[in-house]
């Protein structure tokens, strides 16, 4: 198989040559200091996902509350009438009766 260039380096050999373009003098001076304002929509959505983000990372389940109650419900002492009546004026509560 044989394969033949193509101009082979010529066209840009040519290229290089090229007269006629030179560089501008002139200098374009930017902005020294870029601004943004957020509306307060903006500035509230911001808060509302930094929040959410931070949700995310909190566990759905609370083991060391659990592992409290366990330990509560497995001394004899703890349930008496008075535990007993405090969860049911909560669950009354909680019903709005």
């Amino acid at each position: 198989m044989t394969i033949n260039s193509l101009n082979g380096l010529n066209g840009v050999k040519s290229i290089n040559g090229c007269s006629g373009i030179e560089k501008s003098a002139q200098t374009v001076k930017l902005p020294e200091q870029d601004t943004i304002t957020l509306s307060s929509e903006a500035k509230a959505m911001g808060e509302v996902f930094a929040i959410s983000e931070e949700l995310r990372a909190v566990p759905d389940i609370r083991m060391d509350k659990v592992e409290a109650a366990i330990q509560k419900l497995k001394d004899p002492d703890y349930i008496n009438q008075s535990v007993i009546n405090n969860v049911a004026d909560k669950i009354v509560d909680m019903l709005g009766v």
